[in-house]
């Protein structure tokens, strides 16, 4: 027998380890469909895809978000320029006044005189002892309405430049500003909708998964792959925690075959070998179990046992449980004879045929009592059959 550590049964996990950390890098268990898997990874290139868009939008708003900042502290150089400006405007609308009454000033003086600056020059030619008198003429009135003139003209050019420069450099900093603060706007919005757009994608792909290895969990459950229930139970878990584990762990006992009892019966009474291999089987009670044993005396486990027995009939099977369910002649379990054999399959988790009893028919336990090397800690003896596990029986 290649183990006998017994009696217990391999169980579903029924609660999964919080260290639990079960990367999805192959997606095909058993019974897994190829169109799951496939919506699955479908799934997961689109959120590799809506990742980069969001990074991409996030880095794109960082930028733009940066040149705000340089167009808001630019506005504000701006808004210092334009105090500057606006305070030369009020000089030169200050001056413009005072020239503007100056001009008025001599235009009243050219009025009072009544007369052309040609003809009051002439008036002055005429007479040589009133040339200071001309002089200050010319220069009070007629020079001074000339120069006020072009001072008046410079003057309110230098204000109209400045009144546009100062609309000017407010409008282009302004457009720039609300432009920027636009841009960025809609940047925030497109990567807040993405992020949206992602966690849906995201929920959806767990979703996916849990509803994936609870499809595996049940697959496994009705082909009694322990191993594939247990892996279902993690994988789900891994993504969905204790609540996704359970609805794993729900869809294996939903799908679990019932436990079939085998109905065995048999007779006392059987052929000379199997009366004769049951009879030197029983010399051996009190004999203790020992793993790979087979020597009369000192020790045997459970295939040792009935081989050596059955080698004191007359007959050779083989030495191990496998090989002894595989080779030997099956029989009904409901036609038992002293001497026939039963086999066990899994008892150890090893989903092997992993155990062997003689069928004794008659002693201690009636028609139901067989004769076995348990497991380690024990000795052989007579007991009462046991049907957990039982796959059949088989006659030498």
């Amino acid at each position: 027998m290649n183990s006998v550590h017994r009696r217990g049964t391999s169980s579903v996990v029924a609660a999964v380890s919080c260290g639990v950390l079960m990367v999805l890098s192959t997606l095909a268990p058993l019974g897994a469909t190829p169109a799951a898997a496939s919506s699955i990874a479908q799934t997961k290139a689109e959120i590799a895809s809506l990742s980069a868009q969001l990074a991409r939008q996030e880095k794109s708003s960082e930028v733009t978000a940066n040149a705000y900042d340089l167009a808001k502290s630019d506005l504000a150089s701006l808004s210092n320029d334009i105090v500057t400006l606006s305070s030369h405007e009020r000089v030169a609308r200050v001056a413009l006044a005072r020239t503007t009454r100056a001009m008025i000033t001599a235009v009243l003086q050219s009025y009072v005189y009544d007369t052309s600056t040609t003809h009051i020059v002439e008036v002055f030619n005429q007479d040589v002892t009133s040339s200071d008198a001309r002089a200050v003429y010319q220069s009070l009135v007629v020079g001074n309405l000339g120069h006020v003139r072009v001072r008046l003209d410079r003057e309110r050019a230098s204000l109209q430049s400045t009144i546009t420069l100062v609309a000017q450099r407010r409008s282009q900093a302004s457009i720039q500003t609300t432009d920027l603060q636009n841009l960025l706007s809609e940047n925030i919005a497109a990567s807040n909708q993405t992020r949206v757009t992602l966690d849906s994608v995201t929920a959806a792909l767990k979703t996916q998964i849990i509803e994936y290895e609870v499809n595996a969990g049940a697959v496994a459950a009705r082909s009694r792959d322990t191993a594939a229930e247990s892996s279902a139970v993690a994988a789900a878990a891994a993504v969905g925690g204790q609540q996704a584990a359970n609805q794993v762990l729900a869809a294996i006992a939903a799908n679990t075959p019932p436990v079939v009892t085998p109905t065995v019966s048999g007779s006392p009474a059987g052929s000379a070998a199997g009366q004769a291999a049951v009879s030197f089987a029983e010399q051996q009670v009190g004999v203790p179990y020992v793993w790979g044993g087979e020597t009369a005396g000192l020790g045997f486990d459970c295939s040792g046992l009935v081989q050596w027995a059955w080698a004191k009939a007359g007959y050779s099977i083989p030495r191990t449980t496998e090989e002894q369910w595989a080779a030997l002649p099956h029989v009904p379990l409901t036609q038992l004879q002293p001497g026939d054999l039963l086999y066990y399959y899994n008892l150890d988790g090893d989903n092997l045929v992993d155990h062997v009893v003689m069928y004794v028919g008659s002693g201690t336990f009636g028609a139901n009592t067989i004769i076995a090397a348990p497991y380690t800690g024990t000795d052989v003896g007579l007991a009462p059959i046991f049907t957990f596990g039982l796959v059949g029986a088989a006659r030498p």
